[in-house]
């Protein structure tokens, strides 16, 4: 999400850091991760605040938790352990598809990434509203309805309470059909499952 420039986000902020600790150049994180060099020097000098996709190549490519890079300071995650978000709770985060509330964000290593996305009114499908990450996603419509679409298929219409479980590497995305913003939960695979070489991220684009 392009901005005026300002402070950097979290995600900024980690990454100057493991830059400085580790000796690192933006071209050797480029590689680490699959994001371009622009949109790396971008996201450090806070001109532009990363999708979702590009955090989590990000989280995998470096060694960090999704959890750190939105802000949070959250611990390992033990055996027997639970986390309890109450209404309104979650760290937020905004990007081009929507304002997001990651949930259980008081721990790192999760499996899943369970979030509330507000997802606005849209004349049309822009580019920059799309995303493609690895791994599965399941989508409930909290309150709707909201066009989705996946590539290939065509858009389809989905009302409050209606679900809908897809190949999150896919190019895809949501706009409210709604008279204003629409809310949807989305669950997907978390750190621990960015298993997937890196070279599988490098047809993807930084917006995604």
């Amino acid at each position: 999400m392009s901005r005026n420039p300002q402070s950097p986000s979290p995600a900024g902020q980690v990454l100057t850091r493991l830059r400085a600790e580790n000796g690192w150049t933006l071209v050797e994180v480029a590689s680490k991760t699959g994001v371009s060099v622009s949109t790396l020097s971008k996201i450090e000098n806070g001109q532009t605040s990363p999708s979702y996709a590009v955090m989590t190549r990000l989280a995998t490519g470096l060694g960090v938790d999704f959890v750190h890079l939105i802000g949070g300071n959250a611990s390992q995650m033990p055996h027997g352990v639970r986390s309890i978000t109450r209404a309104g709770e979650g760290m937020s985060f905004q990007t081009e598809m929507g304002a997001y509330r990651a949930l259980a964000s008081d721990l790192v290593g999760k499996v899943f990434e369970p979030m509330l996305i507000d997802i606005p009114v849209r004349k049309t499908f822009a580019e920059r509203s799309y995303s493609a990450h690895r791994g599965e996603e399941f989508v409930f419509v909290v309150s709707g309805p909201v066009e989705f679409l996946m590539e290939p298929y065509a858009p389809i219409a989905l009302e409050t309470g209606d679900s809908i479980y897809f190949d999150g590497s896919c190019k895809h995305g949501f706009r409210s059909l709604a008279k204003g913003p629409a809310q949807i939960l989305s669950v997907c695979l978390g750190s621990r499952s960015d298993h997937a070489e890196q070279a599988e991220t490098t047809g993807e684009t930084d917006e995604g």
